[in-house]
């Protein structure tokens, strides 16, 4: 239960491998999405309702913070916490929380810090920093310990231009625009493991949702892990999942779908709070 809970979460890899109907990839694959300003406010907050077959699993709440330096960049916070709920919570008591520093000038990531349950039979924490801005040619290190334990590094390969943490990814993907079937290759990190994604838009329609009916866009994805060799992982299988956006000035993420083993699983918008002063991205 508790893996569920933080994949659909986590939106990289929502526990299956079937889901709906999907646009067709068109055209060559982009390896990057837009370059600038995130497209966020400082204040801004978003929490969204975890189901499993329509019985609740948990909440997950995305909060933007101010905006401040990181070793001489000026970056903004972004925070993400995974909380059980209901009958979830009789399982496993999680409370995991994910932090981004993300530049203000491009939108890339400059470091990713992880708080989670390193299983859910045990209150041990594992604290992962994923150090983007130290990136060599050989790949992105990573800082890893377990509760309050020195911090221990490895170096995770990655193959594409630019690499996001997943609150960078979900921020990045407001901003992309292009034709339907227009495909992006990505590559993300959910706490100390990179995921490999395509993802292509899907287009335009409406979505019944808590907020009242809006005008989307639709993001269908398949991932891929990858292994400390920068190879898909053996014995993986892909993931897939369903993600829709506001098709409006604000470009909220309102929904996201996944089919899996044990039914559909789905996260959706519940509150949506626009935050204060002007928005990062004009």
């Amino acid at each position: 239960m508790r893996l569920c809970v933080v994949w659909v979460a986590l939106v990289l890899a929502a526990c299956g491998s079937k889901g709906a109907k999907r646009a067709t990839p068109k055209g060559e694959p982009v390896t990057t999405l837009p370059i600038g300003p995130p497209l966020a406010t400082p204040g801004e907050r978003m929490s969204y309702r975890l189901t499993l077959k329509g019985v609740e699993l948990g909440t997950f709440l995305i909060a933007v913070g101010d905006v401040g330096e990181l070793a001489g960049v000026q970056t903004v916070l972004v925070q993400a916490q995974a909380k059980s709920s209901g009958l979830a919570s009789l399982v496993a008591d999680i409370d995991d929380r994910f932090t981004s520093w993300i530049d203000i000038k491009t939108g890339r990531p400059r470091r990713f810090e992880v708080f989670e349950h390193a299983d859910r039979k045990s209150k041990d924490k594992d604290h992962v920093v994923v150090d983007f801005a130290a990136r060599t040619a050989t790949g992105i290190p990573i800082h890893y310990a377990l509760n309050d334990e020195p911090l221990k590094t490895l170096v995770q390969p990655v193959t594409q231009k630019d690499v996001w943490d997943y609150n960078a990814f979900l921020v990045a993907i407001r901003a992309w625009e292009g034709e339907k079937g227009s495909t992006a290759t990505l590559e993300v990190f959910r706490s100390r493991y990179v995921w490999r994604m395509v993802i292509t838009l899907g287009g335009k329609g409406t979505l019944v949702t808590e907020l009242g009916e809006l005008p989307v866009l639709r993001f269908d994805a398949v991932t891929s892990k990858i292994d400390r060799n920068g190879q898909r992982w053996a014995g993986q299988e892909d993931r897939k999942f369903t993600l829709w956006i506001s098709d409006d000035n604000d470009r909220v993420p309102l929904k996201l779908d996944a089919t899996s083993d044990l039914g559909s699983i789905s996260m959706d918008i519940v509150d949506y709070q626009p935050g204060n002063g002007a928005r990062l991205r004009p």
